[in-house]
Parts: structure tokens; sequence; C-alpha cells
């Protein structure tokens, strides 16, 4: 028993060690609880006991054994379970279509970039017509453990699936540090990447897993996972929600390409973009001013008497969807924003008097925004930011997940000292469960249905809660809980001391702004504004901020983004040309460098193009590599060929439209 003893220790000693150098978060949630049991402010729940030459762990209230059998059996009874199969505890890293030969054809007729299938189609039609879940994978690259317990089982899971990555989630600090005297994790270090996610908040878990996920992305295809008990699903659908809310998903290429091919037009056109590298402080009539912030949220409609009653003492800055309600209460805005690339965004306007309801209104539009927007607008009312690209230099991009949290920032940058958000719940509303404001063109109610019990998560409809303004917690869903978290990176990064921010909305809690209800809100030491004068002030203000053309700095970094497409093109014919096929080996090899010259890794400058192409590739790559990690594939090198032929047409299709476009604004912008 004292040689157990001492092996255990010396096992702890070992693994404190490592986590000091290598783990350093882990190590300092492990210290502090070592301090918390020392000086007692911590009680211990659980205690490790041997017994029968094995180790198990004792909840100490009720007497029961976690394990309650022999727990070395245990990990390898529970490594007897893990297969290669792709049908089989598996965690899938992309997005679950089947496209069939008819489809592809119809997507390649559309053309429309603004859909991911745009240059992806084909090789995911492909890439599913040669294999299916009912296939084996010839290797398991990644790996997730959803629970430890002593983590036994993880040495003996690697040893049979020679993993290269393994991730590694435990929401009790407690079994975690038990953990320790019986897993010796700096020698699973030397066999696999370790990342650990240990009592994690949602934002920790998200840092630690998008670092798994992103690293090695051509193997996210299938990553296969363990649980050590039923109680551990819920971590499953966590990891779930984080893949399906990446940005290569949320944000894929396809919308990236179409804000390079849009911004420019706007540009040449003369439309005024506004130079927000800035925090506008001494020049705004937004500062030292009260600024009521509008999204078209659920509490928008539920304090639409109070609306009513004040909005003459503020400049109302209006997101475009919330614009139909406020039409109904003859509020007009002062500014209205939007972002949305989608032509159907045009009915959020339908059934408005738009000469006389926007009359004094100036509107600042994404350089993404669809053309039938603008074209509802007199020109002189636009202004414009660029949500991703840059084109005009030193101007500061602003690019969020929706239109709520971009005009946050576009508020803080605008110089706004005080701030108060209505209608920005970014959660549903905790009664009906409805997403936006009855009178939002898309607004819908979600079904009560907890994450625990779907098969997969969805962006919209996978309701969970989170923190809430005013309340202790509000229903929620993922896309939304993107844009608070975004939110609260915007407080994080940009919010300035001298900048409050007031949260009105019985919707999510945000960082940085302070809860406030309108029945405690006293106006009655607020002047009411004259709008005419409001709009005089703005107008002047956006027009000494603004440039409505391309200087020569901006001309030549557009020559710049043409020069590197050009030479990618280059390099892709010159790939098509002597790239063996006829070799699995080699082909991945001058797949590779084809790779690093996509993304430009070779060089410091990154152009927008590169870019566009790392976002691309992450969408696509895992599909290609999926096929060749397929147990007993046939007629490899045929499908090499084929495969690579589908790459090569997809690579050509973007630099094609990207290069034509870009050359005809060239000259736009010389004239």
């Amino acid at each position: 028993m004292h040689s157990i003893e001492k092996k255990a220790l010396e096992t702890y000693k070992i693994n404190l060690d490592y986590f000091s150098r290598e783990h350093v978060g882990v190590h300092k949630k492990i210290t502090l609880l070592n301090q918390a049991i020392q000086n007692g402010s911590y009680i211990e729940k659980y205690a490790l006991e041997y017994k029968n030459n094995y180790f198990d762990i004792l909840e100490l209230s009720s007497g029961n054994y976690l394990y309650n059998q022999d727990s070395n059996k245990h990990a390898k009874e529970l490594a007897k379970t893990i297969n290669h199969k792709k049908s089989d505890a598996v965690i899938e890293g992309f997005y679950n279509q089947h496209l069939t030969q008819l489809q592809v054809e119809q997507l390649e007729e559309k053309v429309d970039i603004r859909s991911p299938l745009f240059a992806a189609a084909k090789i995911i039609q492909y890439c599913n017509s040669v294999t299916s879940k009912n296939d084996e994978m010839k290797d398991i690259f990644k790996f997730i453990f959803c629970g430890i317990g002593l983590g036994l089982h993880l040495h003996e899971i690697e040893k049979k699936t020679k993993s290269s990555m393994v991730f590694i989630m435990e929401d009790n600090l407690e079994l975690f540090r038990i953990s320790l005297f019986s897993t010796n994790y700096e020698e699973l270090s030397k066999k696999a990447k370790l990342f650990f996610s240990i009592m994690d908040s949602d934002s920790e878990l998200k840092k630690v897993f998008d670092d798994f996920f992103t690293q090695g992305y051509t193997h996210n295809h299938y990553i296969k996972y363990a649980l050590l008990s039923q109680g551990d699903i819920p971590k499953v659908k966590r990891i779930q929600n984080l893949i399906i809310s990446s940005v290569y998903l949320t944000y894929p290429y396809s919308m990236q390409l179409l804000e390079l091919l849009r911004a420019p037009e706007y540009l040449v056109e003369k439309y005024p973009f506004i130079d927000l590298s800035k925090n506008h402080f001494s020049s705004s009539p937004l500062s030292n001013k009260p600024v009521l912030l509008i999204a078209s949220g659920p509490s928008l409609g539920n304090n639409s008497k109070w609306l009513q009653e004040n909005h003459e003492k503020f400049f109302i800055v209006a997101v475009l969807s919330s614009v139909k309600t406020l039409y109904s209460l003859n509020i007009k805005p002062d500014i209205v924003t939007h972002i949305d690339s989608l032509p159907v965004s045009a009915r959020l306007l339908d059934g408005i008097d738009i000469e006389n309801f926007f009359d004094k209104t100036i509107f600042i539009f994404s350089s993404v925004t669809s053309k039938n927007v603008f074209d509802l607008v007199p020109k002189e009312k636009i202004y414009c930011i660029e949500s991703a690209t840059h084109y005009k230099q030193g101007f500061r991009t602003v690019s969020a997940p929706s239109i709520g949290e971009t005009t946050y920032a576009i508020s803080l940058f605008l110089g706004v000292t005080q701030l108060y958000l209505l209608g920005l719940d970014l959660a549903l509303d905790p009664e009906t469960k409805s997403t936006h404001s009855k009178e939002h063109v898309f607004v819908k109610q979600v079904q009560e249905n907890s994450i625990e019990n779907e098969q997969y998560a969805s962006m919209q409809h996978t309701m969970f809660y989170t923190k809430g303004n005013f309340l202790q917690e509000v229903p929620t869903t993922q896309i939304y809980k993107i844009s608070a978290d975004t939110f609260n990176i915007i407080s994080k990064h940009f919010l300035q001391e001298k900048q409050k921010v007031f949260n009105l909305n019985n919707g999510a809690y945000l960082e940085g702004a302070t809860p406030l209800h309108v029945d405690g809100f006293d106006t009655t030491t607020l002047l009411t504004l004259s709008r005419a004068e409001k709009s005089k002030q703005l107008k002047a203000f956006f027009d000494e901020i603004s440039e409505n053309s391309m200087s020569e700095d901006d001309i030549e970094n557009l020559d710049k983004q043409i020069q590197e497409a050009q030479r990618l093109f280059e390099v892709v014919q010159e790939f098509k040309k002597s790239v063996q096929t006829n070799n699995y080996a080699l082909y991945i090899k001058e797949f590779y460098a084809l790779y690093i010259e996509l993304l430009n890794l070779n060089s410091e400058n990154k152009y927008d193009i590169n870019r566009l192409f790392s976002s691309y590739l992450q969408y696509i790559v895992s599909y290609i590599f999926d096929v060749f990690n397929t147990k007993e594939f046939k007629n490899e090198a045929k499908h090499i060929k084929e495969l690579n032929d589908i790459y090569i047409k997809q690579l050509k299709k973007i630099l094609d439209l990207y290069l034509k476009t870009m050359r005809v604004y060239k000259e736009w912008a010389v004239k």
C-alpha cells in the first residue's frame, strides 16, 4: 500500500510540474483549489481510495463510489468500445449536406456567390458519392474526452487510436485534481498534443476548443469522442454548438468574396465612406448627448409606450429591421444602419413612406449591403462602412455577426458617451420565446426543446438559457449567443471609461452595459432635441469624417491585391501541369505546397485573396481528406485525379471572378 501511495504522489508532482510549464491556466485553477482546501474555505466532496488493486473515487456525502468496479478493467472495456466507424460516437465538423448531381448543376447555373456552395458544391457532391457514414476511417486524428474521472481510460484509448490531437473536457475541478494522482498527463502529452478545458466558462471553452478545432482542420470531418458516463452527453452538445458557430460556417468564404467584389462598386460610384479609425469625441454631435440605439428584439415592442413618450429626448440610432415598429409609432430615426447583403432586406422598408418618414434621416450601410436596398434611399443620405475589406487605407473596418453589435461598435467609434440600448435583447422573449418584436418581417417563436434532447444542435432552433439582464437567466439560441459574445468583446476592446452604456432590455446580460429599467429611468432631466438641428449637425459631421473617392494609396493597394491574385492564378496553373496524382503521398506533399502559396504563409504580407482562401480551404478540405482517410478505399489514383480536377476548377473559378471584377474597378478608379 505504501508503494502505491508513493507512486500516486509522484504522479501528482509530475503532473503539477507539467501543467505549470505547458498549461498555466489549468495549473492556476489547481493551485487555487489546493489553497482553498488547505485553508478550509473549500470542503472536499470526494476522496481517492485504493481497494482490491484498483483506485476508485468515493463521494463523501452519499458513500457511493464513482466506478464501483475495477477502474482498470473499466478503462480497458471503454477502450474496446472505440471503433473507426464514421457513424459511431463522432462529432461532425461540417454541414451535413448531401447534394445530388442535379442540385449541383442547378447551383452551377445560378452561380450565386452568396451561398457557400458556390465553389464547394461539386467537391461535396463528389466526396459524398464515393464515401458514406457506413465506412470506417483509416486513422483517428482527433479525439475528444468528455468527462475524465480517474483518467485511466485516456491512456487506453490513446494506445488504441494513436490520435495526434486530444481534447480533454472536465467540468468538475476537484475530480480533475484527483485524476492527477492516477493519470500521467505528461506521458500522454508525448503521444498527442493535449488541449484542456477544465471547469471552463463558455468563453474559456470556446477559446480552447477553437484552438483545437482550427489546428489540423484538414481532419475535422469526423472527430471521435468518448463519454465517461451518460451524464457527459451535454458536453457533446456544447461542442456541437461551438462547431456550428465557427467563423468559417457563420461567415463563410462566399460572404467574404461577396464583400471583396461589392465594396469597390460603392467606392467608384462615389458613395462616402466613414473613417472610423479613431473615436470622434471632439467633433461628434453624439458626444455628451443621450443616444438611443434601437434594435428589433422583443423589448422594443414591450416598451413602445415609454419610447413614444421619450424618443424626442434622444438621438435615435435604429437598425433597419426596427424601422417598421418605429413607423407604426410615428417615431422618425436620426440614423438608420444596415449590413445585410441579401436583396430580401428591401422588404424591411415595404409599406413605408420613405421620402417623408426619412426626410431628416442619415443611413449607414455596409459595403456589402445589397444594391436594391441602396437604390431605395436617396444617395445624398447614404454613408458607408467597410465591414471586412480593406480598400480605404487607414479606415477601420467593422465586422460582426449581426447589425445590433455592429451598430454598437459604430456608436462607440462615433464618439457616443451616453448610450442606451433598447431592443438589443440578443435573447428570446422570456415569456413568448419570440425572436423579435411583432412587426419584424422574420419574427418567429422558438419551441422549448433542450439541447440534451436533440441529435444535432441548431443555430436558430436549439433553445438554451444564458445570464439575463434583469432575470437570473433568459432563453436564447446559439445565433444570439454569438452576437452577445461579440458585443462583450467589443466592450472589452473599444469601450472607453468616458463612455457609459445602459441596457434597458429584458434580454441577455451584456458586459459593459449597466442594467436599467425604463421605470427607473428619470428622463425628466433630459432636454427635448430638435430633429432639424440634429439632422443638420449629423450631416456636417459625417461629411467631415468621410471620403467619397479612392486616394492614390487606395488605388496602389487595389493594384497589389490584383497582383497577388494574378500570382496565385499562375501558381494554380503550374500546379495543374506538374502535380502527381498517381500516388497519394506525393500528391498530399504538393497539395500542402499549394496550400502554403494560397495563404501566402511564407510572406509577412497577407492580402484579401489570401484570407479568402484560408476560409475557403477550411470549408472544403476536410471533405477531401475524409475521402482518402477511408479504409479499404479502392481506385485511389483515379479519385485523386478526379478530385484534383474539380479542386483546381473551383480555385480558378474564384480567381477568375475576382480578377475580372477587380480589373474593372481598377479602370474605373483610375478614370
